[in-house]
């Protein structure tokens, strides 16, 4: 895949676009699909938690008046007396239970029970069948005193009645039904939410939708003994736990989902067919697109693959008026100029062969002299004109050292034509000056440019020390990172200003100098403008010049063979 973009600028251009078009779109589908369903269930959850909890606070409220009304009758003279004597007491205690029931809103009926479970008053219309006192509300009232328990349908709650002995008189039970059950959630739960009531021991007490109840408790007490998220079996409900802590009944709320599965699944397909359509527009677009824009990319690459095969009257004829057609105009023009640059080239290298010819003929008249000089040496000898046969030497070896091809010797090398410069000046100057010579040997074998340090010497003695009768030059070299730097300085009068000035500045030192100057355009064009010549002057009089090159090392056998 990699290969096919890297080959064609039209595959780039295609697979950019189709990304750029593509992915975000993608992306913006699938992400708001899923930021939209998880934002509504977070809210649903959010509004279910709190309803669970208002419902719960609200039934405890409701459940602890009904306890603390039901333990006031159990504790109140009049009950004790009725159910000891009945008469008008019964009639004082009606009108007790009546007005307990509406305190409580009809919220739940009242009942008394005598010591064998038989009722004897209640509020409810229709009068209860006995209860077993050793079964149920009456006989955890008999145990702890008060009791809240589920029976089929509805809440009971009792409390003991009794004597001032310690004997139990009877039992005060109030009731709950459907109904009134009914009364208390339906106001109370929103939209399609439903509720069911269990005891600590998760038995049903109470549901709003009995249909189904049971089995949908069953699987809720599995999934919560599990460890599982409480489905109910299903995908498309959503249940929710509270625990009443003063009832201990917990309460559980069925909220169906905004979503069901069939839903989510029916929203997915519908992104995954407009994702189909985006990508098939975006795979249109995007090819052509990549075609008008690589078309005139084309044009341009078959033209410059026939001016690589030499034809060079190629030319692009374009009419557009955006940045592809100025392009091909540049590429008219440059091929246009390339032509004429190389017909131009082609005159200059026939012109320059001409010059080598003219060259290799003139240097007749070196060798010529080069002869005459070694006959002048061996007449010197012959007649004992030792001078003459030292000057005719050393000028000899100069001379054979600048007609030789090579451009460049080891540092070394370039020390014995100084040394032999070194002579021909102190038969001049005879001992008005001595030349000390200190290079280490680890830069003997550096490769330098032929010739290069005897300007330089020869600047020492004319402008330097000429004029001294106790002349010190001194050659040196040192390293400075990778460059090789050799130096030359004098004791003389000194570098004037302006001479300084166009050393350190590479420009051409007027009056004179022609040495210093080639020496330093010759190192410009060999290495680059950061290397050259340059100068200060030394206190207690006296100059010294610098000459900076790259510390390359050279191989001596093979400088041996060059030579």
């Amino acid at each position: 895949m990699r290969a096919w973009i890297a080959r064609s600028f039209r595959n780039r251009i295609f697979i950019t676009v189709l990304l750029v078009a593509l992915v975000p779109l993608l992306l913006c589908d699938l992400l708001m699909t899923q930021l939209m369903i998880e934002r509504s269930e977070q809210t649903l959850r959010r509004e279910a938690q709190t309803e669970s909890a208002v419902l719960g606070e609200q039934l405890d409220a409701l459940l602890g008046r009904c306890t603390e009304t039901t333990q006031s009758l159990a504790e109140s003279t009049v009950t004790r007396s009725a159910l000891r004597r009945g008469g008008d007491d019964s009639r004082t205690l009606y009108q007790l239970l009546h007005r307990s029931r509406l305190e409580l809103r009809g919220a739940a009926d009242f009942e008394i029970y005598d010591a064998d479970g038989q009722c004897l008053y209640t509020t409810a219309a229709v009068a209860p069948a006995p209860r077993s006192i050793g079964w149920g509300v009456l006989c955890a009232a008999r145990q702890s005193g008060d009791a809240l328990c589920a029976e089929d349908a509805g809440l009971t709650g009792a409390g003991a009645v009794t004597a001032s002995g310690g004997g139990i008189l009877g039992y005060v039970v109030f009731r709950m039904e459907r109904t009134q059950l009914d009364a208390f959630f339906a106001p109370r739960l929103g939209g399609a939410d439903e509720a069911m009531l269990v005891d600590r021991t998760w038995r049903m007490a109470y549901a709003t939708q009995p249909l189904r109840a049971e089995e949908t408790l069953a699987v809720l007490r599995e999934q919560l003994l599990s460890g599982h998220a409480l489905t109910g079996g299903g995908e498309d409900n959503s249940y929710y736990v509270r625990r009443c802590d003063s009832s201990g009944f917990s309460l559980i709320l069925r909220q169906p989902r905004t979503f069901t599965v069939q839903a989510v699944r029916s929203i997915y397909f519908v992104a995954g067919v407009m994702g189909a359509l985006c990508l098939v527009l975006c795979l249109v677009c995007a090819w052509w697109l990549s075609r008008r824009l690589s078309g005139p990319v084309d044009e341009l690459d078959s033209a410059m693959r026939r001016v690589e095969g030499g034809d060079y009257d190629v030319r692009i004829e374009s009419t557009r008026q955006d940045e592809m057609g100025r392009l091909a105009a540049s590429f008219d023009r440059m091929t246009g100029e390339y032509g004429q640059n190389l017909k131009r080239s082609v005159r200059h290298e026939r012109e320059l062969n001409e010059t080598r010819l003219r060259m290799l003929q003139s240097q007749l008249n070196p060798h010529f002299l080069y002869n005459t000089l070694d006959c002048m040496k061996w007449l010197g000898v012959t007649n004992g004109a030792t001078q003459v046969a030292t000057l005719a030497t050393d000028l000899a070896a100069l001379l054979r050292a600048g007609i030789s091809g090579s451009e460049y010797i080891l540092l070394e090398e370039e020390l014995e034509l100084i040394e032999r410069y070194l002579d021909i000046q102190e038969v001049r100057f005879g001992d008005r000056f001595v030349c000390e010579i200190d290079v280490d040997e680890r830069f003997r074998l550096c490769i330098v440019p032929k010739l290069i340090l005897q300007p330089l010497v020869e600047n020492a003695i004319i402008h330097g020390v000429a004029d001294s009768d106790e002349g010190f030059i001194k050659l040196w070299a040192e390293a400075d990172g990778g460059d090789l730097l050799l130096k030359v300085s004098d004791n003389g009068s000194g570098i004037p200003e302006d001479v300084l000035r166009c050393l350190n500045s590479h420009e051409t030192i007027p009056g004179g100098h022609l040495g210093l100057n080639n020496v330093d355009r010759i190192m410009r064009l060999s290495y680059g403008d950061s290397y050259g010549l340059s100068a200060y002057p030394i206190a207690g009089g006296g100059s010294c010049v610098q000459l900076r090159l790259p510390m390359q090392k050279g191989d001596d056998d093979a400088q041996s063979s060059d030579r």
